[in-house]
């Protein structure tokens, strides 16, 4: 894994010694889809490869992926990818990524590793192996020399990335908080943090989701008494859900039911196989006759049971989003039974989870709901405290936030001036800008043309603005449907307009109103009497005249399809 890097003198800043430029595909002051780009010269590093998930204005999509564009022509220089850690906003894209890189290497540390190799075994044609990278382990890949360091996350073996290159040393200070009293016991490794910071960091790249919350956040071992309160007072079954690969938080509620005499059931294909993945490699411990088979739960007292169940996002396709239908196989809620929600909203999923949560309540469960309880679940991401640690510790020149929505970068912009650093050492990028990195400065630089990748079932980028405009359109003001019966020889004559509305108004109740614009479109036809030649042109006619009246008589402008039948 080491080499010799390429002696360079980079010590000027000239046009013959470009900048190293650091590109988030994912776009800057977004929270998830994480996915940078490190470009020097012809050496390409990639950190991350996450999803992003949809906004309520984005009706039928599924999740959204870093935009991969930039890459396609450069893809023979890249020289490895880097996973962070094992969260789905971090390797969630991997399936759509690799095969347009299938010779680049990928690399993590244990438990993201297995837990990619898991994932990837689900799909065909995938490379089936990643590279397994312990903290502390020099990789060299090009002119970059990562060195990863462990770092406390909500998931085990989360790192940030110490990376040597010919114009200075960048910390990648992905997700991280500084927890002291870790559930696994392994710390973060502050010492090695420090000592970079003592040997020069040039530019801190850091998380600062957390920028608006003073003080430090709580430790993962501060949720046991919450665990051991709810399920407590519990009289039925008690099911609890969190972002599936949380271990340390799975691990502590099956701990707490099996001291209090539940049993524990799994349901949800992405909880099963974290789990699974945990167990196999000793990151998970549960004494033998702990998990029992969730069909057998319908069997068991109530009382007795507690169930680990997939889709604290808010999915309807989720486990806990059939439960909430009632399509559940196996599971039903019963007046007694409580659901936990151990985990925070994602960003641009609020109403997709509220909307879960009533329908939970709708059907009779007690539902502790995201925030409505203070210790019901920790953050995995630094408070204030933390990110001014991590400044002492780095003492870097120039500083970007990451990892959280614009107003974070600005809050940590102004953390940062707090400890003295200068507005122009912290770079505040847009969205679609570029950094440059040069041994004497750092700075934003241009703008790239970056979107946001949809993913609608088995189609990968084919929904875009205008398929979203209609079906916002669709979903908004509904549909009409125009058959137009036109004679052969002359399309401006009409047999027969039917009229057809779905999700415009009611056809039995607005018969005048559709008749009427049938009516009209006779009429409009009528007097372009031997001068309709083609098909097209009808139905731009028919559009025309039916947005106009539909409009003047309900103020609504329903998507209009027009279909020309020649008799």
């Amino acid at each position: 894994m080491q080499a010799t890097m390429t002696n360079l003198d980079f010590s000027k800043n000239t046009q013959s010694n470009p900048p190293l430029r650091i590109i988030s595909l994912g776009g800057f002051g977004t929270v998830t889809a994480n996915m940078f780009v490190y470009e020097l010269q012809d050496d390409i590093l990639l950190i991350d490869c996450g999803i992003g998930f949809p906004t309520k204005e984005m009706l039928g999509v599924d999740i959204l992926i870093p935009d991969f564009s930039y890459l396609k022509d450069k893809i023979h220089k890249v020289k490895g990818l880097i996973l962070t850690h094992g969260h789905e906003d971090h390797i969630g894209a991997l399936p759509y990524i690799l095969p347009q890189i299938p010779n680049v290497p990928v690399y993590a540390s244990k438990f993201p590793a297995h837990l990619v190799m898991a994932k990837l075994a689900e799909y065909q044609n995938m490379p089936k192996t990643i590279k397994v990278l312990e903290p502390g382990t020099l990789l060299q890949l090009g002119k970059f020399s990562i060195t990863s360091v462990r770092i406390s996350h909500s998931i085990p073996d989360s790192t940030n990335l110490i990376i040597q290159t010919p114009v200075g040393t960048i910390y990648h200070g992905s997700d991280f908080k500084i927890d002291f009293t870790p559930l696994d016991g392994v710390l973060p490794e502050l010492g090695k943090i420090a000592d970079a910071g003592n040997k020069g960091i040039h530019l801190l790249l850091s998380d600062s989701l957390g920028s608006d919350k003073p003080g430090f956040t709580n430790s993962e071992k501060s949720l046991n008494d919450m665990f051991e309160r709810e399920i407590t007072h519990c009289d039925g079954k008690f099911i609890m859900t969190t972002i599936s690969s949380s271990i340390s938080r799975l691990s502590q509620v099956i701990g707490t039911a099996t001291k209090l005499g539940r049993r524990v059931a799994i349901s949800g294909r992405s909880m099963e196989r974290n789990i699974k993945v945990a167990l196999e490699l000793g990151y998970l411990k549960v004494p033998d006759g702990v998990f029992v088979n969730l069909k057998e739960v319908r069997k068991m007292p109530a009382k007795s049971v507690c169930i680990l169940m997939a889709g604290s996002g808010g999915q309807v396709e989720s486990a806990l989003g059939r439960l909430a239908l009632g399509e559940h196989r196996d599971v039903e809620i019963k007046p007694g039974d409580k659901i936990l929600f151990s985990s925070s909203i994602i960003p641009g999923t609020e109403s997709a989870v509220e909307a879960l949560i009533d329908m939970l309540f709708e059907r009779g469960a007690n539902v502790v709901r995201p925030g409505s309880v203070d210790d019901q679940h920790v953050s995995g991401h630094p408070c204030q405290q933390e990110l001014l640690l991590m400044m002492n510790l780095t003492k870097p020149k120039y500083l970007l936030p990451m990892g959280g929505s614009y107003r974070h970068m600005v809050l940590y912009s102004q953390l940062a001036q707090s400890m003295g650093y200068s507005a122009d050492k912290i770079l505040l990028p847009k969205y679609n800008q570029t950094i440059e990195v040069y041994p004497d400065t750092v700075k934003v630089g241009s703008t790239l043309e970056i979107h946001k990748v949809m993913v609608d079932g088995l189609g990968v980028g084919d929904v875009g603005e205008t398929v979203l405009r209609d079906r916002q359109m669709l979903a908004k003001e509904g549909m009409v449907v125009v058959v137009v019966e036109a004679k052969q020889l002359d399309l401006s004559q009409t047999e027969n307009v039917e009229i057809i509305s779905r999700g415009f108004v009611f056809a039995k109740q607005n018969t005048s109103l559709l008749t009427q614009a049938g009516d009209l479109i006779k009429k409009e036809l009528s007097k372009r009497a031997g001068k309709l030649n083609h098909e097209h042109q009808v139905r731009e006619i028919v559009i025309e005249t039916l947005e106009r009246y539909f409009f003047d008589k309900t103020g609504r402008r329903p998507m209009i399809l027009p279909v020309v039948v020649e008799v």
